[in-house]
């Protein structure tokens, strides 16, 4: 998301922030009896930090996915004993962590990483509890891409790093909700593999066994939990409040609507810190491949001085 304003307080004017639901989901969390975590996306580690103290204290594990993580994130790392960051992209990076009681999906904003994540937490009979922000406006029936490049081609949809999105308009425009150069988006909303919601119902289609409520506030919070679990009537009924909640709807409405306004007088300072996040993704992206490359170049090395027959074929 882009870099908000603040008031003179330093207090954000557009809430963004999973961890704005930091005592909700700390309650999901207990009544779910949860010990070990897996975060998809990092951000500024504000999360981070919450989810790290409440699995210490439970000698538990918490697991963070983050391709770019802030310095905080690898502070944590350095420092905790129950934290480890996973410095890769999703879905992934998911394959080498065991599975886990909850996961938090915070990444990338798209039908295609969002479905492969599903898909990927419950495999093999898993049914963890489940997480998820950005399910509402503006990323539910839209994708948002930071790396469009690295993603199947088929997968992605034509976007635009410049224009941005407003309420009830289909089409990208010049302003709007936007980051530039951070992130893109697609430039249609809605349609067949549109969107972090879009890619929600898609999974659960068939899917009887887990049930799906729905948080329309500060972007969307989906929480996914299974059915039959011993958990899920307690949890049913602390989630009744706010599931589709229609003031809750008009609230989020009516917050993005002014924020857009905005925007609108105020977004040009937003430009080079967005240019600056991207082109440090970038880099990082970059310096890990070149990485990986040089690693393989290392074997290779060692293996034709300690193989007589692959040194052979070398030297022909």
């Amino acid at each position: 998301m882009p870099v908000s304003d603040a008031d003179q307080s330093g207090e954000p004017l557009l809430l963004h922030s999973l961890e704005e639901f930091r005592d909700l989901i700390l309650q999901w969390l207990e009544l779910a009896d949860v010990r070990t975590i897996v975060e998809i996306g990092s951000e500024s580690g504000a999360m981070t930090r919450t989810l790290a103290d409440w699995t210490a204290a439970r000698d538990g594990r918490l697991h963070s996915v983050e391709p770019s993580p802030a310095p905080e994130v690898v502070a944590l790392d350095e420092r905790s004993d129950s934290f480890t960051l996973v410095k890769g992209l999703s879905p992934d990076a998911l394959t080498g962590i065991p599975p886990s009681d909850a996961y938090i999906v915070d990444g990338d904003h798209n039908h295609w990483v969002v479905t492969r994540e599903l898909a990927a937490i419950y495999a093999d009979g898993q049914t963890p509890l489940s997480v998820l922000h950005d399910v509402g406006w503006p990323c539910a029936r839209r994708d948002q891409y930071y790396a469009p490049h690295v993603l199947p081609r088929e997968a992605v949809h034509p976007h635009s790093w410049d224009r941005g999105k407003v309420l009830d308009r289909e089409e990208l425009v010049e302003g709007g909700f936007r980051g530039p150069l951070d992130f893109a988006s697609a430039q249609l909303e809605g349609g067949e593999g549109n969107g972090v919601l879009t890619a929600v119902e898609h999974f659960l289609a068939g899917r009887d066994d887990l049930a799906y409520r729905h948080i329309p506030a500060i972007f969307g919070v989906g929480v996914i939990f299974p059915a039959a679990a011993p958990y899920a009537e307690e949890l049913d009924r602390a989630l009744a409040p706010f599931h589709g909640n229609p003031l809750l709807e008009k609230l989020e409405r009516n917050r993005i609507r002014l924020f857009l306004s905005l925007l609108d007088a105020h977004g040009g300072p937003q430009v080079l810190d967005s240019a600056r996040n991207r082109l440090v993704a970038e880099y990082d992206a970059r310096l890990s491949e070149l990485e990986a490359e040089n690693a393989r170049l290392r074997q290779e090395a060692v293996r034709r001085e300690t193989d007589p027959a692959a040194r052979a074929n070398g030297a022909r």
